[in-house]
């Protein structure tokens, strides 16, 4: 089946995650990524000066659409005060668009708005936002709207949700603007509630004042969808309907864990990154690091190209597989050890010649033999630590903070290894934030942990000592190490602030590769089910917006000037999950939260999709906006997840539902909202080594071959056609 005549294949980025950071122009991912100790974006790929280059490559793919994004905080600095030069720059940026050949889609707000708008009018559930992003929009569309052919207002509407609503196993919220510490569920179904008909008035709206200004103007929104079976997207769609319902389906399950685990241990501390274990609840970060390379000091060698064909050693734990991939020569010949202390035997005894590992624990506080070793490089990573808790543990996790934001001024800051640093800025003895409106104005007053809310201090204090797990190669565990280490030092503080004395602390050895299980417990099942409920049901349904405009939804969640307000359907789509495949639900959490290697893939939710919004909207062209992926998810390489995915547009196409174009995320790396750049976060077409090559040069991977032969491909089989 040939692709359409006027089949329109492209590419995409996004302001934020490709325009490098301006201190005098920050949006709220700015504030959001330095508050929270996220990956800020730095230069990102730099794209505000060399747009050219990559407008380039992407029409040398033979790429006919391109889309981007205006930056708000650039365009409108301050309430009414618009920027000229910013909106010539991206007037030129359309016009560069158009003259390689290609259609311009633009987004008007692609997850980011400016930091004023938010302190001076409660950002998106602000009374006047509706207006104020239409102002906006009208803005642009004077400037560039006669290059614009395709218009975005908001990207993912059913992402923007994860500022308001946190899942019950999250601390912290996914993304800004968040609720103040100490908000309940209450209050976070209220917002969410407000954010809702205030994103479907901006949209109305914003087409309204796109359309004045050009009447042929195409304006539609793109929500994320995940690809589920079809019984139970209708559930979830069903449920989407009826607001009372979903809405006390919504506070019953995020109220908390179904049951409060008794687990061999109450946390577990160390080594564990943020983000890591989604089976678990986890502290704030009490530590940042990153990945090194140890070696003998008599190692004549300099640098990661020393170790090309060398025997190198990778503990076989966490998160160390992921970056040995993207570290280390795939010449070096891997192998995998349990624990630090057999690694550094190994490389003492010349077993090995490398070690590659958290900086941290392979020059531990107090090792006997530090003298023999050295770093080969360090900073390879940036990465944060923090205590796990099981399921139902929130109130412990409370004393844990406030702990940890004492830890890190008095102890973490002290320390006099220089890969070692805070996990968050150093100020007052105060929990970090966990919302922009803390940062912008300060703590609640109710910012005082809960007192007995939950069931884990009333069971530690019952049995009289706390239990916490420490990894058997710990200082102050390890035989190789004298005195304390970090992990051991927290430990007895948190013993001190939950027990009131920290001789009422029972240390628990663990094995490295165990640390997580000794959490799990006999009725983890139990919470499964409760989570795979909260996931899917009530996080993941994107189609509420669409129920929105085909006039499904109540009307307090969609106005009536929202119905119909659409000139085509956009859809972003990257995972799925078919029936049998539903207990991996797990994965999709992994990839919301930036992990993506094992990102479950299922191309046929795509075809599904298509032909859902089709029945639909049956008069409407359709987009797919966004679809790509990592270097490999789930184990399928990128090149053959295009071609597994442009199949079901071909399957749509062929079963008449009006496909108009395709989008692959992304022409280059980018910056991926706050998380670490490594495979996990690649979608690029044209890699950019973002954290170790100055000049952002950009190299061609082996899809742009891939894309570039499906697109010939297709533009050969609509020449035969035409």
């Amino acid at each position: 089946m040939p692709f359409p005549l006027n089949f329109l294949f492209g590419t995409a980025n996004a302001d934020h995650q490709v325009e490098a950071h301006d201190p005098a122009r920050e949006d709220v991912w700015d504030l959001w990524e330095r508050t929270q100790g996220l990956s800020p974006r730095g230069r990102a790929t730099d794209f505000w000066n060399r747009y050219e280059e990559d407008i380039a490559a992407a029409a040398a793919m033979g790429c006919k659409l391109f889309r981007f994004s205006t930056a708000w905080a650039r365009v409108e600095t301050a309430e009414g005060r618009f920027d000229p030069e910013a909106l010539a720059h991206y007037r030129r940026l359309a016009e560069c668009i158009r003259g390689h050949g290609m259609q311009v889609m633009l987004t008007l707000h692609h997850f980011v708005w400016p930091v004023w708008l938010e302190r001076d009018h409660g950002g998106m559930i602000g009374k006047r936002f509706p207006d104020l992003f239409a102002r906006y929009a009208d803005r642009v569309a004077e400037a560039l709207g006669d290059l614009v052919d395709y218009w975005i207002t908001f990207n993912e509407p059913s992402q923007l949700t994860f500022g308001y609503i946190k899942p019950w196993w999250r601390n912290r919220y996914y993304m800004p603007p968040g609720l103040p510490r100490g908000e309940e569920v209450d209050e976070e179904a209220a917002a969410v509630g407000r954010l809702v008909p205030s994103l479907f008035r901006a949209h109305a709206r914003a087409r309204v004042a796109i359309q004045a200004r050009r009447s042929e103007a195409k304006v539609g929104v793109n929500p994320l969808v995940t690809g589920f079976p079809t019984w139970l997207q209708m559930l979830m769609d069903w449920a989407a309907c009826h607001r009372r319902l979903s809405e006390a389906l919504f506070k019953f399950t995020t109220r908390g864990a179904l049951v409060g685990e008794r687990a061999k241990v109450d946390l577990v501390i160390g080594g564990i990154t943020a983000g890591r274990h989604d089976r678990f609840e986890s502290s704030d970060p009490y530590l940042r690091t990153g990945k090194a390379v140890l070696v003998r000091t008599d190692w004549p060698g300099e640098g990661i190209d020393s170790l090309v064909e060398r025997r190198v050693g990778v503990l076989g734990i966490g998160n160390q597989p992921d970056g040995w991939k993207r570290d280390l020569p795939p010449s070096a010949k891997k192998r995998i050890f349990a624990n630090y202390d057999e690694a550094r035997g190994a490389l003492a005894s010349g077993a090995v010649e490398a070690v590659y590992g958290d900086a941290p624990y392979l020059i531990p506080h107090g090792l006997e033999e530090s003298a023999s070793f050295r770093f080969l490089v360090s900073g390879l990573s940036d990465e944060s630590y923090v205590v796990l808790a099981p399921n139902g543990h929130g109130d412990l996790l409370e004393r844990v903070n406030r702990v940890v934001a004492t830890f890190q001024r008095e102890v973490t800051a002290a320390r006099e290894e220089p890969w070692i640093h805070p996990a968050a800025p150093l100020g007052e003895d105060k929990l970090p934030p966990v919302s922009l409106a803390e940062v912008l104005w300060g703590p609640a007053e109710n910012e005082a942990p809960g007192q007995g809310r939950g069931r884990s201090m009333k069971r530690i204090r019952r049995r009289g000592r706390i239990r916490i797990g420490l990894r058997k190669d710990t200082p102050g565990l390890s035989p190789a190490c004298r005195g304390e280490g970090l992990e051991l030092l927290l430990a007895r503080r948190i013993a001190h602030q939950v027990m009131g004395d920290e001789n009422l602390l029972e240390i628990v050895p663990l094995e490295p590769s165990r640390r997580a299980k000794a959490l799990a417990s006999k009725t983890s099942w139990l919470n499964w089910a409760w989570r795979f409920w909260g996931t899917t049901s009530l996080i993941a349904n994107a189609n509420w917006w669409y129920l929105g405009t085909s006039g499904r939804l109540p009307v307090e969640l969609c106005p009536d000037e929202a119905v119909g307000a659409q000139d085509f359907v956009g859809l972003d789509y990257y995972w799925g999950l078919p029936t049998r495949k539903l207990h991996r639900f797990r994965s999709l959490e992994d990839a919301a939260h930036g992990k993506f290697i094992q990102a479950p893939v299922w191309p046929q939710g795509l075809f599904h999709a298509l032909q859902r919004f089709h029945r639909w909207f049956p008069d409407q062209e359709l987009f797919i906006v966004e679809n790509g992926s990592v270097p490999e998810a789930n184990g399928i390489p990128r090149g053959e997840y295009l071609r597994l995915h442009l199949a079901q547009v071909e399957r749509a196409l062929d079963k008449g539902v009006p496909v108009r174009g395709y989008n692959c995320w992304s022409i280059t790396s980018n910056r991926e909202w706050g998380h670490p750049f490594d495979p996990n976060t690649d979608f690029g077409l044209y890699f950019v080594d973002l954290d170790k090559d100055p000049s952002l040069r950009r190299v061609e991977t082996d899809e742009v071959r891939v894309y570039r032969d499906i697109i010939d491909a297709g533009t050969s089989r609509q020449a035969e056609k035409g």
